[in-house]
């Protein structure tokens, strides 16, 4: 038999996780999916669909992924339930995988699809509760639509990262991971963004405000301007973030995993 990865040993692996702890795994589910819920009727109800949308799909998408992220490895928490799973009849990589799967596919398609459903729905009360009679039905009609997934790729990246980072640190911080994994995180970006700024200040006079690899608006006299950064330091950010520090990240929770099984 294979001891690495075998199929059947797999699946007995991935059923055992879910079974075992479906109400810690399900919580993550219905808590997110709650609080997205609530976020959006709340913002909507204040008269802005579009903020709305933006902000309880990041909230759920970011936010409920790091969650979950760091419930998957949540047996270490305490001695007997991480004894318990690190002597389970599985390799590290199925172990690892398996955990892969619950966040990056299980959880993500079941957000996407939610949030779909819910928004899809929001928006059609909105739009059949309009009078059309009214001489801005259109413009008003026009106004709120489906929340648009390919334009939030942005916030897709920042999930992967977020996550795979969670990963990490769940494997590492064995009580309250979540939290001081956040710290970790949230301490990052905004260094990123207070190291860029002032770096920024000193090449460009009247800075307004910049985002990290991608654009610097300044004021020239009475108007605002856009310095756009070269396209090439933007791809190489976009690449990294990508395909690069992902799978580093994923790579160190495996490495990681493999050593508390020694």
């Amino acid at each position: 038999m294979n001891n690495t990865f075998n199929l059947t040993r797999f699946k007995f692996v991935f059923i055992k996780t879910i079974v075992e702890r479906p109400t810690q795994i399900a919580g993550s589910f219905v808590l997110s999916f709650s609080v997205v819920l609530l976020l959006y009727f709340f913002l909507k109800n204040l008269g802005s669909f579009e903020i709305a949308q933006l902000f309880s799909f990041s909230v759920g998408l970011i936010g409920g992924g790091c969650f979950l992220a760091s419930q998957v490895f949540g047996y270490f928490s305490d001695g007997a339930s991480g004894a318990s799973y690190l002597t389970l009849p599985a390799s590290t990589l199925e172990k690892w995988f398996c955990s892969i799967i619950i966040v990056g596919i299980f959880y993500l398609g079941s957000f996407l699809l939610f949030f779909r459903g819910m928004d899809a729905l929001f928006v059609h009360l909105y739009h059949i509760g309009l009078n059309k009679q009214d001489p801005r039905y259109m413009f008003q009609y026009n106004e709120v639509y489906v929340f648009d997934y390919p334009n939030a790729w942005p916030l897709f990246i920042f999930f992967m990262n977020s996550v795979c980072a969670m990963l990490v640190g769940s494997l590492y911080f064995n009580k309250i991971s979540f939290i001081k994994v956040a710290l970790v995180i949230c301490g990052l970006y905004f260094f990123t963004f207070l190291l860029n700024y002032l770096i920024n200040s000193m090449l460009f006079k009247d800075l307004v405000h910049t985002y990290p690899f991608h654009t610097v608006d300044i004021k020239t006299g009475t108007e605002q301007g856009i310095v756009i950064i070269p396209g090439y330091i933007d791809r190489a950010f976009d690449f990294a973030t990508v395909y690069i520090v992902p799978p580093i990240l994923l790579f160190i929770s495996y490495i990681r995993l493999k050593e508390k099984e020694v």
